[in-house]
């Protein structure tokens, strides 16, 4: 392969990859991420909601598995920032 060939190939992987960042640069920027914070009661016989939590949340059987929410809180988040670049990192 000469080196014009060699260039162009360079060039074109380099520019794909270019596109592929700005392409997930642009879905960061059309999301908002949040953290979510619920203070709630449960009957001790429904187990430790470390063990239930995550499908409760998917499934919606978050209310069958608690008494009371008490609380909520809603933050938004910088999914930009340090703090959350396991998420971004995820997201990719």
């Amino acid at each position: 392969m000469d080196n014009t060939k060699t260039w162009q190939k360079n060039s074109d992987e380099w520019v794909e990859m270019m596109h592929k960042s700005n392409e997930r640069k642009q879905k960061r920027m059309r999301e908002q991420g949040y953290k979510v914070e619920i203070i709630f009661t449960q009957s001790l016989e429904e187990g430790d909601p470390f063990d239930w939590i995550a499908e409760a949340m998917t499934q919606g059987h978050f209310k069958d598995k608690t008494n009371t929410i008490h609380a909520t809180s809603v933050a938004p988040i910088d999914l930009e920032g340090d703090e959350y670049k396991w998420l971004r990192d995820a997201r990719n």
